[in-house]
């Protein structure tokens, strides 16, 4: 993973309430903040966040590196399940502000571990629907 390539900062519309769409622009703040605090990392760095659901890191797709996150089971990362932080959908005021929240922990502990081959987490892209 190259660190040369720019951070993905562009927030997509939500395509929600205006209660929903400021709290998705509130989590892609604290986002684009753990973004910026992995991309000082090694390639391949995860961020463990405290309540151990979901893992973030940074992937690369044309020609930045975006914010991606994947749940996890039974202490294995479900990569199948993996998407970037940008193309997240379906959740609501009470989950995106808990994803927020875990973040903000997250910003001020910084619990990591490294996956020895950062190629294993790169993403296919996405296509979004924005209409």
């Amino acid at each position: 993973m190259s660190h040369s390539l720019p951070l993905f900062t562009d927030i997509p519309r939500y395509g929600a309430d205006d209660d929903t769409e400021q709290v998705w622009q509130w989590f892609h703040a604290v986002c684009q903040l753990v973004a910026t605090e992995l991309a000082a990392q090694r390639p391949g760095t995860l961020a463990l966040v405290d309540d151990g659901d979901e893992v973030y890191w940074l992937t690369e797709q044309d020609g930045f590196r975006h914010l991606a996150c994947a749940p996890t089971h039974d202490g294995e990362v479900v990569i199948a399940a993996a998407a970037r932080v940008a193309d997240l959908a379906g959740f609501g005021v009470d989950e995106l502000n808990h994803k927020r929240e875990t973040l903000t922990r997250w910003l001020m502990n910084q619990a990591t571990m490294r996956v020895g081959d950062a190629r294993l987490l790169r993403l296919p892209p996405v296509q979004r629907n924005d209409d």
